[in-house]
């Protein structure tokens, strides 16, 4: 969460506050978020980097899924509705080509099945693990990046 400590000047800092632009505190809230996306982002990309990898789809996800995921992996652009400020990572797009798949096999398709398993696979939930170990990085991150923005501006 955002500290901010007051001195005397309370009305003084008040009215700054005020002063900003809807589209300054959107700007701020963005740049909070894609900062502590990031960090998520990037743990989920160690984490499919860690795979064992092989040719065996049985023992986990093969080189060929490993490659796919990191191709199709990505952050999707920003959204605002209703003041509030979103973002979604996750997998899009078609890997490689098979004799079922004429375009590509789907790649969020090879996402779930890692996550969640079949009945040959065990299931590994990648993203999930990621996103637990990198939770208080994340509020860290963003709440450094919305302090210091927010500095800036009411200079």
């Amino acid at each position: 969460m955002a500290k901010i400590e007051l001195g005397n000047d309370f009305d003084a800092y008040l009215k700054k506050l005020e002063s900003l632009e809807k589209g300054d505190t959107v700007s701020i809230m963005k740049m909070s978020l894609y900062d502590g996306t990031g960090v998520v982002a990037d743990a989920i990309v160690n984490e499919i980097q860690s795979f064992p990898g092989g040719d065996n789809a049985t023992k986990g996800p093969t080189d060929q899924d490993k490659a796919d995921l990191l191709k199709g992996f990505g952050i999707a652009p920003m959204e605002l509705k209703n003041d509030d400020v979103s973002v979604k990572i996750g997998f899009a797009g078609y890997g490689h080509k098979t004799r079922k798949y004429k375009n590509g096999v789907p790649i969020p398709m090879i996402a779930r099945a890692i996550i969640a398993g079949t009945s040959f696979r065990s299931k590994n939930d990648f993203v999930g693990k990621a996103v637990r170990k990198t939770k208080n990085q994340c509020i860290k991150k963003m709440d450094e990046t919305l302090n210091k923005e927010l500095e800036r501006k009411l200079k």
